[in-house]
């Protein structure tokens, strides 16, 4: 897989929880970076909180407010993902594991740099090899 396929892939992880949409105006929100860019905090504070489930899992919201005014949630779960979405991020995540060890990297040293990136952080080793710049 060359480092297109594998920026694909990457992508492909990234935005499978969006587009999101706003309820009352429509606007759509293709990507994290869209939905934080173009929506304004709720409140003086971070907007985060955490929450349980019915099942008593922890997951945690991320409250916005839409240009228009209407509050949008986002929910990032501590638990596995079991939806469709969840199964394709999954299946991504594990193409761009696959490449990176071709390349030579751990398992272990795969998924530690490829959630650093998730995560917008640096990875000099990526960087290195040529795959990603922040």
């Amino acid at each position: 897989m060359d480092n297109k396929q594998l920026f694909k892939n990457l992508k492909a992880l990234e935005d499978a929880s969006f587009p999101k949409y706003c309820s009352k105006c429509k606007t759509e929100f293709a990507n994290e970076q869209d939905y934080i860019q173009n929506t304004i905090p709720c409140t003086a504070t971070s907007g985060l909180s955490a929450s349980t489930d019915d099942k008593g899992r922890a997951f945690v919201k991320l409250k916005r407010q839409c240009r228009c005014g209407q509050p949008i949630l986002d929910h990032f779960s501590d638990r596995r993902d079991v939806s469709r979405q969840g199964e394709l991020r999954r299946q991504a995540f594990e193409k761009v594991i696959q490449s990176l060890l071709k390349k030579g990297l751990s398992r272990e040293q795969a998924r530690k740099e490829l959630l650093n990136y998730m995560n917008h952080k640096k990875s000099s080793i990526l960087e290195k090899m040529g795959i990603f710049n922040r």
